[in-house]
């Protein structure tokens, strides 16, 4: 027997308790109980403190997407603005012309298909 068996029995038999077998299980089985209650708690915690800061990286992800977005609706307003593609139809060779030409079609002539020669 160790010494602290040793106390323990001591200070039990000094103190008149009667320890019955069944009230020890008893006694054990709300100890056992409260400790995987306590063991599930912390578990449940652990899992919801990484669900939140994955919440957070992926809000701030959002966020930052949110942003790219707007940048490039606001690059592609710019290079859809009449000011540029008239800069890039020059640049490509275009020339303004001053006089519009409308060729009328008769609604009733079919057209044929084009026939190579």
């Amino acid at each position: 027997m160790t010494r602290f068996t040793k106390w323990a029995g001591h200070a039990v038999k000094r103190t008149g308790w009667n320890l019955h077998p069944r009230a020890a299980l008893g006694g054990l089985a709300l100890v056992i109980g409260l400790a995987f209650l306590a063991a599930f708690y912390l578990a449940l915690s652990s899992q919801t403190a990484v669900l939140g800061r994955r919440l957070q990286e992926m809000e701030a992800e959002r966020t930052m997407l949110v942003r790219e977005n707007a940048h490039l609706r606001d690059q592609i307003a710019r290079g859809a603005s009449i000011t540029a593609l008239m800069q890039r139809a020059f640049a490509a060779g275009y020339v303004t012309t001053s006089t519009v030409l409308f060729i009328a079609i008769d609604p009733t002539e079919v057209p044929q298909p084009y026939a190579p020669p």
